[in-house]
């Protein structure tokens, strides 16, 4: 007999779905479904999973934990739990994964998440004390005597391995100590108490403690962010510290103790991660092979070689992704419709009044156009449900997944460092994508006012824009292409209209580094991005884009380009703050050496750090001689740090207009979108 192809299990899984009204869906659809697809794919030589096995297995986990996360009657299944626990084995953020079901009380009434969770900080994060602490808030949720006697179990196996560890880390301790002067030594009567005796003191009890609510810590930038609960008092405060030191939304990845100094015996052990949201673990997901870390060796090439197609031609991505082998039907979030997108979305309609229209199985409210361009146009839209649910909706034409595809990898990129620049609060959240026949919808995050709009609201009041906002958002800009150009994306259509502005601060601190956690800006459209790591290493390009104005000096020369044309767009941005004027590029009179300068003129109000900054972007030798972006910002840090010690808060009073409308956008669940306002200059 013949197996079943996927297609007819996920044919017959269908059908069934449709026909069943019994009350435990889990056990009786999802679970032999998912035994019945495990069953068809192919093993390993070790009898595992292969990657390719795993990329059709964990979509189906995750569509059942995002179905029932929620239901009241299955979070306590244990055959949902079972599901849910073969997620973190395919996923790269298993430890984001354990944290997310602690938060949500999935499957926490049974050992083998408690195990899991407990083995998997021991032996990839080496966090000995947070493993010791998974154990104890274990007993809080165990009360069957069967989970008790497997968790205990477990326990009494991992405080031999602990043991033997922390004999081990003492040991070396003291062979590698150095030794003391004759005169000062003392014999030592008593035995020092190791790392092992201290935290293992309490034996676990067999009557487990009632459940609690439980505590947490939060911040001011992240109200639901949680860490894990730990059991002694000294681990507490050593969290509490770390966390006080980080404005990320998430920690992890750098290996900094978490263990309390007196009973820390010279081992280095990374933090628990902080629990966020399901959103956030899904974004992390790669669809293409990639190493975690900043990628410094792009450039690191022996030659440059052109490639001469052109980069932004929707075909070519799609033939690239294609030959990498990356599956648009595999990402999280993306779902296609064979069929046209409602009328009720027609371009000619949108704006006229709220139209409710059901997209994928859900139902939103559409209301005014936010911005409009040549392939589509981005309208407010919010779920008919809960209308405190709102988005920017970007509707295209013809479908394109592309933005989607950049935007995915880029959150997966990312390294989250406590208190370190997060690049994932510069960019916008995407939380769905549907295909249609004719156009793609995409759901993202909002944000109200550009930059464009923060330099016509000083243009209004016949002001220029103060030299501290002029550096604040320069660093910003600096800092987001540096780790962003790192991570292989270059963005390709960057103008002061594609920055949003997140934060405008009406006062300045005096102390250096004090623009680095906050997020001041967000760019957005990434819809003409390229993703170098689809491209061998020293790869550059040579077409040209449509608008001159925005081409890069090496487009105007016909000279291959790389992260120039990013570099450029940002200088441009930077010179609507400087000269609330778009830039026009021409050579340098007063050079007479054929370098390029900006048309407009330097005069006492500018700074004279302007004029080398400008000289050094617009004159970029070739693609392996690149500007310090990093060693630029720390430059204008330094000037920003000594400015603000001469600002007067009267010299940006008039900047509390545009802080509170800023604020109140932000902060607003149903924000109308801005007015628009008048170009600087010219017409653009």
């Amino acid at each position: 007999m013949t197996k079943p192809t996927l297609a007819q299990l996920q044919h017959e899984f269908d059908k069934r779905l449709k026909l069943y009204n019994g009350t435990n869906e889990v056990s009786d659809l999802w679970l032999p479904f998912l035994v019945a697809v495990q069953n068809i794919l192919p093993d390993d030589n070790n009898g595992e999973n292969t990657l390719s096995n795993n990329q059709i297995l964990y979509p189906i986990c995750v569509k059942c934990l995002e179905k029932f996360e929620n239901n009241p009657e299955q979070i306590t299944n244990k055959d949902f739990a079972k599901i849910c626990l073969l997620i973190p084995d395919m996923s790269v953020d298993k430890g984001l994964w354990y944290g997310l079901f602690y938060r949500k009380q999935i499957g926490v009434q049974y050992a083998q998440l408690w195990i899991d969770w407990a083995e998997y900080i021991e032996e990839h994060e080496l966090n000995w004390a947070g493993a010791w602490g998974i154990y104890e808030e274990a007993k809080k949720f165990i009360h069957s005597a069967n989970e008790c006697a497997e968790i205990d179990e477990a326990y009494r196996s991992f405080a031999s391995r602990f043991q033997e560890w922390d004999q081990k880390e003492y040991a070396r301790e003291q062979s590698t100590a150095k030794p003391k002067n004759r005169t000062t030594v003392t014999k030592r009567t008593t035995q020092t108490r190791s790392s092992f005796e201290i935290m293992m003191a309490a034996e676990p009890k067999t009557k487990r403690s009632p459940i609690r609510a439980q505590p947490s810590f939060d911040t001011d930038d992240d109200p639901d962010c949680q860490l894990l609960p730990e059991c002694r008092e000294a681990v507490h405060l050593e969290y509490s510290r770390m966390l006080d030191m980080s404005n990320t939304s998430l920690m992890g990845g750098e290996r900094v103790s978490c263990v309390p100094s007196n009973i820390r015996r010279g081992s280095i052990v990374p933090p628990l991660m902080n629990i966020f949201t399901i959103d956030q673990v899904l974004r992390r997901q790669s669809h293409v092979p990639v190493n975690d870390t900043l990628d410094e060796n792009f450039l690191d090439v022996s030659c440059i070689v052109v490639d001469e197609r052109d980069p932004f031609d929707d075909q070519i991505r799609r033939q690239i992704l294609e030959k990498r082998g990356v599956n648009y039907a595999l990402m999280e979030n993306y779902s296609v419709e064979k069929t046209n997108l409602p009328a009720g979305l027609a371009k000619n309609k949108v704006g006229t009044k709220v139209e409710k229209v059901t997209l994928g199985g859900t139902t939103y409210e559409f209301g005014k156009k936010l911005g409009e361009g040549a392939y589509g146009y981005v309208i407010t839209a919010r779920l008919a449900s809960d209308p405190k649910t709102t988005y920017a909706c970007k509707i295209q034409h013809p479908s394109t997944v592309w933005e989607f595809y950049i935007l995915s990898e880029l959150a997966r990129r990312t390294i989250r460092k406590a208190g370190q620049f997060d690049l994932n609060q510069r960019i916008p959240t995407v939380y769905r994508l549907i295909e249609y026949n004719d156009y793609s919808v995409m759901f993202m995050q909002r944000a109200p006012q550009t930059l464009l709009d923060f330099a016509n609201y000083h243009i209004s009041r016949d002001r220029y824009v103060p030299l501290c906002y002029q550096l604040y958002y320069s660093i910003e800009m600096l800092r987001i292409f540096d780790y962003m150009h790192r991570l292989r994306i270059i963005h390709c259509d960057v103008k002061p209209d594609n920055f949003m502005v997140l934060h405008c601060p009406t006062a300045f601190s005096t102390r250096k580094d004090s623009c680095g956690p906050i997020p001041s800006l967000m760019l957005i459209d990434f819809n003409r991005s390229i993703d170098l790591k689809l491209f061998d290493n020293g790869t550059a390009f040579v077409t040209c884009v449509p608008k001159k104005e925005l081409a890069c000096v090496e487009m105007l020369h016909n000279r291959p380009w790389i992260f120039q044309h990013d570099l450029f767009g940002m200088v441009y941005s930077i010179h609507v703050l400087v000269f609330l004027n778009y830039m026009t590029v021409c050579e340098d009179e007063q050079r007479q050496d054929g370098s390029m300068t900006t048309k407009a003129k330097f005069s006492k109000r500018t700074h004279d750090i302007w004029k080398e900054f400008f000289h050094e972007f617009l004159n970029i030798p070739d693609c392996q001689h690149l500007p310090d972006l990093n060693a630029w910002a720390d430059r204008l840090e330094s000037l920003l740090f000594e400015e603000a010690k001469r600002l007067r808060p009267k010299d940006i009073e008039y900047t509390n207009m545009f802080r509170l409308k800023l604020d109140t956008y932000l902060n607003q669940f149903q924000p109308t979108p801005p007015a628009t306002a008048p170009a600087p200059g010219q017409s653009h």
